[in-house]
């Protein structure tokens, strides 16, 4: 990085894209268009849904970039942009190992579908226009490369029920993220959380987007109970929920509690019966999943414990801003997942601080 573009990207929040990382984004490219080529007339599903994975995330990082790709000169784009993009490339080419995998024998990909967006990178605050900007080009990139086959889908439509409910979400997502866009580019004054949910918005469509361009060739990835959900990353991810310990979601806080107070058979008795009822919806494990990697990054720690059993941890956040299950929470706020009773759904809570319960709630309280 030369002296230029140390001052632009310590002073302005830009970023140049150097020229060997645009050209071998460039060069995945056309490997990408390859392997869909390649593999054009297999008959496995799932080979050609790992094909569509790897075109709609390429696809979407080229659309992030925009005018980065234009000219002999790389162009400045905001520091998250850039980042994103380089997350979004860099998982082409296990995707791509995954297809020819798959096309080569049945169940055999090392990895699981279906592929998910991955890391969504935390950037300044309000999110810049021009990373909004590719942001909406990148919707429109998978909205144009979808609208065909969903529309024939419909014909279909028990088949492709979930890819078809899914695209209805992702193009209102992509309207609303639009509708917001559209008040900032005509140079209206608008909030930082107008530009955050303008942000949320598109993500959200984009995570959709990729899961119907997959569920279009493999409608069976899209009928498992967890798919609806955004989980981060590629495929399914272990974490604590898949442990038998009844006591693992329990902040270590409130386990040391309890066998303090004498609590401890009655504490072991709720969570028994509790996970006896759970149903994992996919959102539990986004949240478990997520937490864990904040934690390890240090940008969250524990800092009590809900009051209702399972009695999980409260975390604070430590750094600028943490994203969780689609929210924005601002440093020195808190956090937590309430459990739902007897299978029910959970909840996502979060504000500036928390008041002290008088005491733990068991059952039968």
């Amino acid at each position: 990085m030369g002296i230029k573009d140390w001052f632009l990207e310590a002073f302005s929040g830009q970023k140049v894209c150097p020229i060997e990382h645009l050209e071998s984004y460039k060069r995945l490219g056309e490997q990408v268009y390859s392997l869909h080529v390649e593999l054009a007339d297999n008959t496995s599903p799932r080979a050609l849904a790992f094909v569509q994975a790897a075109r709609s995330i390429q696809k979407m990082a080229d659309a992030l970039l925009g005018d980065a790709f234009s000219g002999d000169e790389p162009k400045a784009v905001p520091i998250v942009t850039h980042d994103q993009a380089d997350i979004w490339y860099g998982m082409l080419p296990d995707i791509m190992v995954a297809a020819r995998q798959e096309a080569s024998f049945a169940q055999s990909a090392r990895i699981e579908l279906p592929i998910r967006l991955g890391t969504q990178i935390e950037g300044p605050k309000p999110c810049p226009v021009q990373h909004i900007a590719g942001l909406r080009n990148a919707a429109a990139e998978m909205e144009e490369m979808l609208a065909l086959e969903v529309s024939l889908a419909r014909n279909e439509k028990e088949r492709y029920r979930e890819a078809i409910l899914l695209y209805e979400e992702a193009r209102t997502r992509k309207q609303a993220g639009d509708s917001i866009v559209g008040t900032i580019s005509n140079g209206r004054h608008v909030s930082e959380e107008s530009h955050e949910d303008a942000e949320e918005q598109y993500w959200m469509a984009l995570s959709n987007y990729l899961l119907i361009a997959q569920g279009l060739k493999d409608p069976e990835l899209l009928k498992r109970p967890s798919v609806g959900t955004r989980t981060q990353g590629m495929g399914f991810k272990r974490c604590k929920l898949d442990s038998n310990d009844i006591w693992k979601v329990t902040s270590p806080m409130a386990a040391s509690e309890i066998k303090r107070a004498g609590e401890f058979f009655q504490a072991e008795r709720d969570l028994i019966e509790h996970w006896e009822c759970f149903v994992d919806s996919g959102v539990e494990r986004d949240y478990e999943t997520t937490v864990e990697e904040l934690v390890s990054k240090g940008h969250i720690s524990e800092d009590s414990y809900w009051y209702c059993c399972p009695f999980p941890s409260v975390y604070k956040v430590q750094t600028d801003a943490v994203r969780v299950l689609g929210k924005v929470i601002p440093r020195d706020h808190v956090f937590v997942f309430e459990y739902g009773d007897d299978g029910a759904p959970g909840k996502f809570i979060t504000q500036a601080s928390f008041q002290p319960a008088d005491s733990r709630k068991y059952c039968e309280d």
